[in-house]
């Protein structure tokens, strides 16, 4: 019998009860010659959780069991498999689909007979009552630790040290050390986070992967309380009422500030207290004057590039005059936040990109070839073929891409059921998935088309009115007809070093 060998290790089970992987492959091979099954495959997932089936280890497992690869699945415990039942009975059940078996080594039962399919939901809920069990123990258990100043941060532990897993505690690392009481002593000397990160980059300095020093790693350095000896704990959680923009994962929030744990650290400090405070109190001085703009509220927002390294510029509003608590709008690259881009281009006053547009547009207005044809824009529009053509075109291919989704889902329903074989299904899904993306770039297309046409009439009579306007006197409009206007103008906006547009 072909058999494939299951392992799953989370950290806190290596720890708790000696379930390294070795330990689990070592057994399993044993137990496998003993009973004259053939290995064929060894599939392991290593620190992860049983209480998730999305493991890379256990994917594979199930995509090789639908092309019997193999016989059977033999894991140590069942709880290696799965703590949640429902998931545990799930899985068993679509292996069983594909004509594959599952064995613990460990536990005796038979899924064949019913006896033993209820001693094997009986162990699957032993093994989910044990996971929950754990999971009540484990936020005391390392509270009481991260009191005792063990370090139970993130997987990588903080520039500078290294993590000694035995001890939970964090070792001084000489190098990189250096490198943060240097960053400290510049911040103090009056240096920007950006002069910093350009001089380490320059300095040949690099992270501890390799890579280029950028500005928010700086500023996490400076922020850390782990470099004066402590341990800042609970800061953020998972909320699990609150979804990724992919879906596939919970937000990663800050927690309310009360509920942050801070103790003293076993580990040695990087820089004394009262440095650590001066440039907390700086940082503080410094967050005031510049605010990331509130999407929309910035005219040239998504309109302006940089020469240097082709990154867009971001609005942003500047303190001007604390006394009267005025505010510039200025515009900086998003370029100079990036840890693989090196950009040195300063921020530029939005007063004087104003500056050269309305030169720009100046000359339009100078220009014969200009204003002979972008009055020509409104009649071509009303040569184009009539709408109602466009909408039933449109209504016809949705119809299509509906039709298409219908046939996939039959299609790969025909398949787990076994009444197609994996060429013929691979096949004809790719001939549907390719008409699938022909219907889409068609219905882009002419949406695309129907938007302009309904739009581009209304918002060339506001480019008459706005050009015609700087000929006398400026005309005030919102920034969104502003926007749109500058885009039916201008391509982009191209900032060189932060002087000329």
């Amino acid at each position: 019998m072909k058999v494939v060998i299951y392992t799953r290790v989370s950290t806190e089970d290596q720890v708790r009860e000696g379930y390294s992987l070795e330990v689990q492959k070592e057994y399993l091979t044993n137990f496998a010659k003993q009973n004259g099954f053939e290995i064929v495959e060894y599939y392991s997932d290593e620190g992860i959780s049983a209480g998730t089936t999305d493991r890379p280890a256990l994917q594979k497992l199930l995509i090789d069991a639908k092309q019997k690869k193999f016989n059977l699945v033999l894991v140590y415990k069942i709880d290696r498999f799965s703590r949640r039942l429902k998931d545990l009975l799930g899985l068993v059940d679509q292996l069983e689909t594909f004509g594959v078996g599952f064995k613990s080594a460990t536990e005796p039962f038979d899924t064949t007979t019913s006896a033993g399919k209820l001693m094997f939901q009986q162990l699957g809920s032993f093994a989910e009552f044990e996971r929950n069990r754990h999971a009540e123990r484990v936020t005391p258990g390392m509270l009481k630790s991260v009191q005792n100043g063990n370090w139970h941060g993130a997987r990588y532990c903080p520039f500078g040290y290294s993590y000694t897993r035995g001890t939970k505690t964090l070792e001084l690392n000489e190098t990189e050390a250096k490198v943060v009481k240097l960053i400290y002593k510049k911040y103090l000397d009056g240096c920007s986070v950006n002069y910093i990160t350009e001089y380490l980059n320059k300095s040949k300095h690099e992270t501890r992967v390799g890579r280029y020093f950028y500005t928010k790693f700086i500023r996490d350095i400076l922020r850390n309380r782990v470099y004066i000896g402590q341990i800042v704990w609970n800061k953020y959680r998972y909320d699990k009422t609150q979804k990724t923009e992919t879906g596939k994962g919970y937000k990663y929030v800050r927690n309310d500030p009360s509920k942050v744990i801070i103790a003293k650290g076993r580990h040695v400090p990087i820089i004394s207290e009262e440095e650590f405070e001066k440039v907390q109190k700086l940082l503080a001085s410094k967050s005031v004057p510049f605010r990331r703009s509130i999407r929309g509220k910035f005219t040239y927002s998504r309109m302006i590039y940089c020469s240097h390294c082709n990154h867009r510029f971001y609005g942003v509003t500047k303190v001007a005059n604390h006394r009267t608590g005025r505010h510039d709008r200025w515009y900086r690259c998003a370029g100079r936040q990036f840890h693989y881009v090196k950009c040195s281009t300063k921020g530029v006053k939005e007063s004087l990109i104003e500056e050269v547009i309305l030169a720009a547009i100046q000359d339009m207005l100078q220009s014969d070839k200009l204003r002979d044809s972008q009055w020509l824009w409104p009649t071509k529009l009303k040569k184009a073929p009539d709408i109602d053509f466009f909408n039933a075109d449109l209504s016809s291919v949705k119809k299509g891409l509906k039709t298409n989704r219908e046939k996939q889902i039959k299609l790969t329903d025909l398949y787990l059921k076994n009444l197609l074989s994996e060429d013929t299904f691979e096949q004809k899904n790719q001939s549907l998935r390719d008409e699938e993306e022909e219907l889409r770039v068609k219905s882009a297309g002419i949406e695309l088309f129907l938007s302009e046409r309904e739009n581009s009439a209304a918002y060339l009579d506001k480019v008459k009115d706005f050009l015609a306007s700087y000929d006398s006197e400026k005309k005030e409009l919102d920034v969104a007809a502003k926007k749109q206007i500058l885009g039916l103008l201008f391509k982009k906006i191209i900032i060189n070093n932060g002087r000329n547009a």
